[in-house]
């Protein structure tokens, strides 16, 4: 069997789609896996956030203790008056760290994640529209091309 110059126009805008099919998985595939880093990045940030805390806290309650310490060995009651509003500010200042912290922790994995959401969109779009301006092209090219096949024979 003989493939025709119709057959062999048809067998090339085949060949066009096929290749802007592949095109468009290719950048579908891209958005998902930049979608995928960014969802990473969000939950080191949030692993983050939550190891400083630890630290945070730690800190604090390392402070406090020594407080009570000193306020003990110097003889002071440290249940009322300028000791305990001491140590009361410190609790406040651990509370507002702590706060600092888990607010830049969540806003960086929400921002990180929404840089995901945006890859991911932007793959899907770029595939679409990769598709669909590849299958146009294919569909062009075969009827110029059966157009010039067709006043050859003519």
């Amino acid at each position: 069997m003989e493939l025709t110059a119709s057959d062999m126009v048809g067998v090339y805008s085949g060949i066009g789609a096929a290749s802007s099919g592949i095109s468009a998985l290719a950048q579908y595939k891209k958005g998902q896996a930049e979608s995928a880093a960014y969802d990473y990045n969000a939950n080191v940030a949030l692993e983050k956030m939550k190891q400083d805390q630890e630290s945070s806290e730690a800190k604090f309650s390392s402070l406090m203790g020594k407080q009570r310490s000193l306020y003990a060995k110097a003889g002071v009651d440290i249940t009322s008056g300028s000791p305990l509003l001491m140590l009361a500010e410190t609790a406040m200042q651990a509370e507002e760290e702590q706060q600092r912290i888990k607010f830049s922790g969540e806003t960086s994995a929400t921002m990180q994640k929404y840089y995901g959401d945006v890859a991911a969109y932007s793959g899907t779009t770029s595939a679409m529209s990769t598709f669909l301006t590849g299958l146009g092209k294919s569909g062009l090219q075969y009827t110029m091309a059966q157009k010039s096949v067709s006043s050859a024979w003519i």
